[in-house]
């Protein structure tokens, strides 16, 4: 019987691939989550699961799935967003293809392997709620991908939420730690002139130089600061767009900058820091710049002792998988739930985030099968063991 279950989530994976959800913000004419959200939503009112939309943005909602067993005091959420990036040059990547231990398609490994097995435990206990513990509560959100304006939505319903699980590629791996992001753009302002008399501008790409000067210099001090589970902060500057043509002294310059955060840091506080520490570095030099906010995402950190970590080891321990705590160099929804609703998280699923993204995206079906198995017994553990 348990062949066959493992069997049943990797056909419901290749079904859900075969769903172009790509998010809009990254392929002209996309049109999102809808139809993938009507396949999750047939398939629980099928199994006899509570299920609702939350509208989001236009014709995008998330799907919030109930499972109630009697223990309103306690609540399991698991998290997994149905969007995934652009098609791009991945051939045939809604015709899911087996070879070997792998399944290609666009979202295979980001994040629908995980996104089918956590709906695969929601059917699971519906048939068999006598196994938990503790009421289970599933969000298939929309727009991570992008801004995270699903998870941001669900979390305004601010329900009584006491652990969660969020859905991402970790290769089986238990992540209680991970890096947030700050995004800013710098633009520096200089005067236009012809190319002829440049002494009549003023340079805004020569004037961006300096700060490229003081991004460089500072990454020896991220370099200094490492957490045990995440590494070092990193700083990378991802554009630069300036000037006009090549005759015309460039009277702007722009710069996008993407800095990752260790936990600990705050992402207000990081860009304070840098506007201070630029306008410090380029004091009496004449230039004029402008630093814009793009995103500020918190890090991931979750108390090793909290129970949905003590939970997610006596999963692995008895399936025999990762009992190392981990951390990871990406972000997910995860954070959110932690720094901002106090909700204790965790992020586990099947799958490299190396393969994410790729043209050539691929999830190892066995951790597919683990992964789901996991999810089962973690909802078992939950609620087991005494509250510290």
């Amino acid at each position: 019987m348990q062949a066959d279950k493992q069997t049943e989530v990797l056909e419901l994976l290749e079904a859900m691939i075969a769903i172009p959800s790509v998010n809009p913000a990254y392929e002209e004419g996309a049109e999102g989550e809808m139809e993938l959200s009507r396949f999750i939503e047939q398939r629980c009112r099928a199994a006899g699961l509570s299920v609702y939309r939350q509208p989001v943005l236009p014709n995008r909602d998330n799907l919030i799935i109930e499972l109630k067993t009697g223990h309103p005091q306690r609540t399991l959420l698991f998290e997994a967003h149905m969007d995934t990036v652009s098609l791009g040059g991945m051939p045939n990547p809604l015709q899911p293809r087996r070879e070997g231990n792998r399944l290609y398609g666009r979202g295979a490994c980001d994040t629908k392997g995980a996104l089918a097995a956590m709906l695969h435990t929601m059917e699971y206990f519906s048939l068999h709620r006598e196994e938990l513990q503790a009421d289970l509560l599933m969000c298939a959100s929309v727009d991570e991908e992008h801004a995270y304006r699903g998870l941001l939505a669900f979390m305004d319903l601010d329900l009584p939420i006491q652990g969660a699980v969020v859905g991402e590629p970790t290769n089986l791996d238990i992540v209680i730690a991970h890096k947030g992001c700050v995004r800013f753009e710098v633009e520096t302002l200089g005067k236009a002139a012809h190319s002829s008399v440049p002494w009549e501008g003023r340079n805004a790409i020569t004037d961006m130089m300096k700060v490229m000067e003081y991004l460089e210099r500072s990454k020896g001090d991220l370099e200094r600061k490492v957490h045990p589970l995440c590494g070092a902060p990193t700083l990378s500057v991802g554009t630069i767009h300036g000037g006009s043509q090549i005759n015309i002294v460039p009277d702007q310059c722009v710069i996008k900058v993407d800095r990752r955060l260790i936990p600990g840091e705050r992402p207000d506080i990081v860009l304070n820091e840098i506007r201070k520490e630029l306008a410090a570095f380029l004091h009496g030099q004449n230039v004029q710049f402008a630093i814009h906010e793009l995103l500020l995402d918190e890090a991931l950190d979750t108390p090793p002792e909290s129970e949905v970590v003590r939970s997610a080891l006596a999963a692995a321990g008895r399936l025999g998988t990762n009992t190392a705590l981990c951390g990871a160099s990406y972000g997910s929804d995860a954070s959110k739930l932690q720094q901002r609703k106090g909700i204790p998280s965790i992020v586990f699923g099947p799958g490299s985030i190396q393969q994410a993204h790729t043209d050539e995206e691929w999830v190892p079906m066995d951790e597919v099968e683990l992964a789901a198995e996991f999810y089962k017994e973690l909802a078992r553990q939950f609620g087991k063991s005494p509250r510290r």
